[in-house]
């Protein structure tokens, strides 16, 4: 298990590239992409310039869907649902299992009781990268190309409610669950129930 880096790339440009970097500084990959409304891929290149993952957008709107070639065949799909909340994440096809908190950018990939994934934030040289562990050198463009997809839907596209629950969860309380709110405190959640009813 070797650690990447990937930088957090926080803009609202339409098109990306970025260089993946080992523990000593050298670069492993080169990820380019462009994003929109359609037509948006990924490509995820080796040190010497071979396309070894590609991502292609195939479903629109505030729940993307990708699919994932490799050797130019359809291997798995990624997806996001209103059902997850993006607690988990359902790799297709390959069955992996993405959890953790992505607002904090710490998360884990699983197939079955493996551990494949482990991403965490880390700070470089006054920059903010994700640090990539991952168990198997095969994978590593598949997850690169995955690790780009959430860092780009969740900070750096057009902002939506689902996106802003995401980033500012609220859970209600009901039946001695706990209210959690990073936006207002329990007691004014409480009196703006009591003056609308």
């Amino acid at each position: 298990m070797r650690k990447l880096y990937l930088k957090q790339q926080h803009s609202h440009n339409l098109q990306t590239a970025t260089t993946v970097r080992d523990s000593d500084g050298k670069a492993q990959y080169l990820v380019t992409g462009q994003f929109g409304r359609k037509n948006a891929f990924i490509h995820v290149y080796n040190s010497i310039g071979t396309l070894v993952a590609e991502f292609r957008q195939v479903s629109y709107g505030v729940l993307p869907r990708f699919t994932i070639k490799i050797n130019n065949k359809i291997v798995a799909s990624i997806g996001l649902s209103f059902g997850s909340l993006l607690d988990v994440i359902y790799i297709r096809n390959l069955n992996w299992l993405i959890s953790g908190s992505l607002i904090n950018g710490t998360y884990h990939a699983h197939h079955r009781q493996e551990l494949l994934l482990a991403v965490k934030p880390a700070r470089l040289l006054g920059t903010q990268y994700n640090e990539l562990r991952i168990t198997y050198f095969e994978h590593e463009p598949i997850f690169i190309g995955i690790v780009v997809i959430l860092n780009r839907w969740l900070f750096n596209t057009k902002p939506t409610v689902l996106k802003n629950i995401l980033r500012y969860p609220v859970t209600l309380a009901y039946q001695q669950q706990t209210i959690t709110s990073h936006r207002q405190p329990l007691r004014k959640i409480a009196k703006n129930n009591q003056t609308k009813s």
